[in-house]
């Protein structure tokens, strides 16, 4: 595990698999998690936390994979935050019954919600049923939460983008096709948390990807 700082504001958390991002002082004043890891995870990720940023104000969790809210019991026991998540996430909501977790949402979000800290959600199903990528609108930086990885953890040089691969992916050519909704949106840093980041130009290559999809015979932009 490692802590580190991606840019100016925004540091992650390292794990073996996956990470975490934390937003310092968005909103103004507070702290903001972005997931929380494997259950595994959980323990040290509270740990560093609280060494590292005595509290935590505000938990988003993207959607429903384990790798994303696994260590969450453990965050909201430490430090009681705001809880927010996606409000159609059935596979995120089947996880934490399992889990006998009792803690609901404070902010269930939807499609093109507004969170506070103008944070915009861009939902992106495919990979999960509402896999939610969150943009710093202020920024131009967007989150990915899966809807794509860093090229390089499939084998490929990085700086480039890959949608998660289809064993994890629930639909997985929606999980290509519905990535075109983010070339809607203005974004000059893409941030993933799997791989590496991408801040060359990653509107332009994730345009590039899909344009030259193989088996891509729609182009939305065309309709």
């Amino acid at each position: 595990m490692s802590l580190s700082e991606v840019t100016e504001g925004i540091d992650q958390v390292q794990f073996e698999h996956v990470r975490v991002l934390v937003l310092k002082n968005v909103p103004e004043g507070k702290t903001t998690l972005i997931d929380t890891a494997f259950d595994e995870n959980g323990k040290e990720l509270v740990e560093i936390l609280k060494n590292e940023y005595g509290s935590i104000d505000r938990v988003i969790i993207t959607h429903g994979d384990h790798g994303h809210h696994g260590g969450l019991k453990h965050v909201v026991d430490a430090f009681s935050p705001e809880l927010v998540m996606p409000a159609d996430e059935s596979k995120l909501y089947t996880h934490l019954e399992e889990e006998s977790f009792e803690v609901g949402p404070d902010v269930a979000y939807e499609d093109d919600d507004l969170l506070e800290g103008n944070i915009r959600v861009i939902q992106v199903p495919g990979h999960t049923e509402a896999t939610s990528a969150l943009l710093l609108e202020d920024r131009g930086i967007l989150i990915s939460g899966d809807t794509l990885d860093g090229s390089d953890r499939g084998g490929l040089p990085d700086g480039y983008l890959l949608p998660p691969p289809a064993l994890f992916n629930d639909d997985h050519r929606a999980a290509e096709l519905n990535l075109y909704k983010l070339l809607e949106y203005d974004f000059d840093t893409l941030l993933v948390f799997h791989g590496s980041h991408v801040f060359d130009n990653p509107k332009q290559k994730l345009d590039d990807y899909l344009v030259e999809r193989e088996w891509n015979e729609w182009d939305p932009r065309t309709d």
